[in-house]
């Protein structure tokens, strides 16, 4: 089944703990346990494809190892570094972060970090992206050669310190390299490496091995052997109840090349009409992800500020408290220091002034940040849209690219008013719908606006944002084409404590625009329906005269 958020149940255990291991470390100020706390918090956005993220983490984690000299944390850090540049192409880089961790580990004498190092360089030669890359620098270059000397160097290593899981995986690698040469003894270190992990019960890497072993098979005129290898991993798999995007390509990609080979065009077109729908699922997947993630990072970054908001609160109101009761003992003891007492507490209230003005520059400061990131993210998903060859990912990756907009439009509001916390429910409507409508071309549309005067916190301001970004490009996808004379309407009042929104087109319906299961499964509706939920409210749809949308809800914070 597709993930629905880029961070996997595993992931999620991670994170939980590394911030235990954090919150401990902190209390006690362990810088030690606080740079391993980055360093797993970076290895877990690695994981996910956050590199901008895993980044951050993993140079604070190397601003605190660094202070204490080498040792094999800091040497394994720059192999992580290493991770991050090559899977974003930075070839020179990676071999530069690679080149500094031998550095360190020559000098505490660790063979257990030369070992990953001259593996890491190895499969930074091997990486199949170098063929093409263009302007490379003469520092790298691809090169089968190379990759396989600095493997066989971590080989030796592996026998010395008696790692058989180490082993087994670099003569994986050396396998791969040997079938890229057209050696036929790959085949017998895929063979090697499969029995070592079948002995230590190495489930994920037996699956890799015997999948390497089937194409090695075919690669080498041995189709005989494949089916029998491929039935036995396809049993193992399901028989582990192992869940696993890259495997399932693999054994689908094995099973299309096996048949191929034999000429059995029929079932080869078959296992290639599963590979392209699982690769379908993961780029849907990747897409809903996306919303997701980004709901987490907001919900963290706000979370983080109102705590610091909170202890800088309690903190400066012991302050005031131990201070008040000095002052009071002071003067009944000690009238003649009235005066002095006197300057000290206005001393102590321009203090407690400068802290408050601080506080609302670290608020505003914390939401510029997330509004820059919300900029990131949108940025990121223009350039990937832009990719896209078929209409439909396009319009999914446009339509997540408003909703994104309508989150950014909130931050522009807490970030550019006064009021810190509080938005205008009019003016972040209005913004709202003029940007759906100029990403449409419907500047032309006829708009009118009811909206009572009120003011809203965040909280509610966002998934209302959400609710009105979808209502209106639903309405310029399927109402406002061959209509005439456009027309939308938004009205917003208030009837005793409760607020009530409608938002109405004079479309042709929602029933002519979409069938009724469609409706009620599309992603729009479910998101819909989930910030419905969140403002705990009602709502319901009318398609008598257009479509209408009126929801009803109990507003937190009313002015």
């Amino acid at each position: 089944m597709a993930q629905k958020t880029t961070y996997s149940t595993e992931d999620i255990e991670k994170i939980a703990y590394a911030d235990s291991i954090l919150k401990v470390a902190t209390l006690k100020k362990d810088s030690h346990q606080i740079a391993e706390a980055y360093y797993l918090l970076g290895k877990v956005e690695l994981s996910a494809g956050n590199y901008l993220t895993s980044h951050v983490w993993f140079m604070k984690s190397l601003r605190i190892q660094e202070k204490f000299g080498d040792s094999y944390e800091l040497g394994r850090l720059y192999i992580r570094l290493r991770e991050k540049e090559q899977r974003q192409g930075h070839y020179d880089e990676a071999l530069k972060h690679l080149k500094t961790a031998e550095g360190i580990f020559r000098r505490i004498k660790s063979n257990i970090g030369l070992m990953r190092v001259y593996t890491s360089i190895g499969e930074l030669y091997a990486d199949e992206a170098l063929q093409e890359k263009s302007n490379q620098e003469e520092i790298l270059r691809f090169s089968v050669d190379s990759a396989f000397f600095y493997h066989k160097k971590a080989e030796k290593l592996s026998v010395v310190l008696k790692d058989s899981i180490a082993l087994a995986n670099i003569r994986i690698s050396l396998g791969k390299l040997l079938q890229f040469k057209k050696d036929p003894k790959a085949i017998a270190y895929f063979q090697q490496s499969l029995a070592e992990f079948t002995r230590f019960k190495k489930d994920n890497e037996k699956i890799s091995a015997m999948l390497f072993l089937a194409s090695a098979y075919l690669a080498f005129n041995q189709k005989e052997k494949v089916p029998r290898i491929l039935a036995e991993a396809q049993k193992f798999y399901e028989e582990k109840h192992l869940h696993n995007y890259a495997w399932i390509r693999n054994l689908e990609t094995v099973y299309m090349n096996y048949y191929k080979a034999t000429k059995q065009w029929e079932k080869a077109f078959k296992h290639l009409e599963n590979l392209k729908d699982l690769e379908r699922k993961e780029l849907l997947a990747d897409q809903a992800g996306a919303i997701t993630r980004l709901e987490i990072e907001y919900e963290t970054q706000k979370k983080e500020a109102l705590l610091k908001k909170k202890n800088e609160e309690l903190g400066l109101t012991t302050a005031v408290m131990q201070t008040q009761k000095l002052f009071l003992f002071t003067l009944v003891a000690l009238l003649v220091l009235t005066v002095g007492l006197g300057f000290f507490y206005f001393r102590l209230s321009r203090k407690n002034q400068q802290i408050s003005r601080r506080n609302a520059v670290l608020i505003r400061e914390q939401n510029h940040r997330v509004k820059n990131n919300l900029q990131s993210v949108s940025s990121l998903l223009s350039l990937q849209a832009n990719q896209f060859s078929d209409e439909a990912s396009k319009q999914a990756t446009k339509n997540n690219l408003l909703r994104i907009e309508s989150m950014a439009i909130l931050h522009r509001e807490l970030y550019d008013k006064e009021d810190l916390a509080i938005i205008n429910l009019g003016d972040f409507i209005k913004e709202i719908v003029e940007v759906v409508l100029q990403t449409f071309a419907y500047e032309h549309v006829e708009l009118a606006y009811k909206v009572t005067p009120v003011k809203l916190n965040a909280d509610q301001a966002l998934p209302i944002g959400l609710i009105i970004t979808e209502l209106v490009t639903n309405a310029c996808k399927y109402a406002f084409p061959d209509n005439p004379e456009p027309r939308l309407t938004i009205t917003c009042s208030k009837e005793k404590e409760e607020l009530l929104l409608t938002i109405a087109d004079n479309g042709s319906g929602l029933k002519n625009n979409l069938s009724a299961g469609a409706a009620k499964t599309s992603f729009g509706m479910k998101l819909i329906q989930m910030q419905v939920a969140q403002l705990r409210s009602s709502y319901n749809f009318n398609s008598s005269a257009g479509t209408t949308f009126t929801m009803k809800f109990k507003p937190d914070f009313l002015l």
